[in-house]
This record gives C-alpha cells, structure tokens and sequence, in this order.
C-alpha cells in the first residue's frame, strides 16, 4: 500500500482526490507539480486500490470522506496502520503495552486497561499473521498502567 503517504499528502496540500471510472480527478490543479504529476501516474495502480479500501471502510460515507482532504487522511492512515499491523510491524503510537487473554504480552496505544479480552493483534493470531512478540523488548515501550 506505497499510495498511502500519497493520499496523505494530498490532505497536507488541500488536494482532493476523486476515482471517475478509471481516471483519477485532483482538485484544485493548480496545487499539482510536475514532480507531483509524475509520482501519480507512477502510483496511480495503488493509489486506485487504496482508495477502493477507503470507499468500502467509509461506506455511506464516502462522498463525505471523499470531499474531505482531512477525513481521506485519517483513512488512509488508519489504512496504514492496520497495513503494518498485518505484516506484524509495530507502529509507532503503540507506546504501551497490554496483556491479551489470547495473545499475551502485546504493545499497544495507552489508555488500555492492564488486561484486555481482545486486542488487534488477535486479528493476526487468527489469520496466522506475524505476531510482534519478539519486538516488545527492542521497542522503549513500557507499561503504563502500573505506574
């Protein structure tokens, strides 16, 4: 999913992006550069899959997300981070750590309770995805809730 960061630069430069049969249409044109313009149609595959991920993640709401810079952004990074969840990355605002009652020890964003039923994580365990056990000590995180 490389056409991420892309999306979410459009939302820092106030680009809207709409999908119009195959085509991909950017407002305003003024704020596409040449540089821009290039890296889009190098990544226009992606950026077409990615947001297809968006609309079915938005659903009723995709003409409001669409018409939303700030909104497309915050899919596509939550897109990002369940993109690097499954391929058992760690990201970088998992700061914390909780105990799943089927994962175990897994970092985590804070404001978790100490013990959890269920964490993302358990999305990778029932898929047989990569688990982040091994990066908990590598990582600075700590464990707030005891202190």
């Amino acid at each position: 999913m490389s056409a991420l960061p892309l999306l979410i630069e459009f939302s820092d430069k106030g680009i809207k992006v709409r999908v119009d049969g195959p085509d991909l249409v950017l407002t305003p044109k003024t704020a596409l550069t040449s540089n821009l313009a290039s890296r889009i149609k190098k990544e226009k595959p992606g950026l077409l899959t990615s947001l297809d991920k968006i609309r079915e993640k938005a659903g009723d709401n995709w003409m409001e997300v669409s018409n939303d810079p700030e909104q497309l952004k915050a899919f596509a990074d939550l897109l990002a981070i369940e993109d690097m969840r499954q391929r058992g990355i760690v990201p970088d605002h998992y700061t914390a750590t909780t105990d799943c009652r089927h994962c175990g020890l897994v970092p985590i964003f804070e404001g978790l309770p100490e013990e959890v039923l269920g964490c993302p994580w358990c999305f990778n365990r029932i898929k047989g995805l990569p688990m982040p056990m091994g990066q908990i000590e590598s990582l600075e995180v700590k464990n707030l809730h005891g202190i």
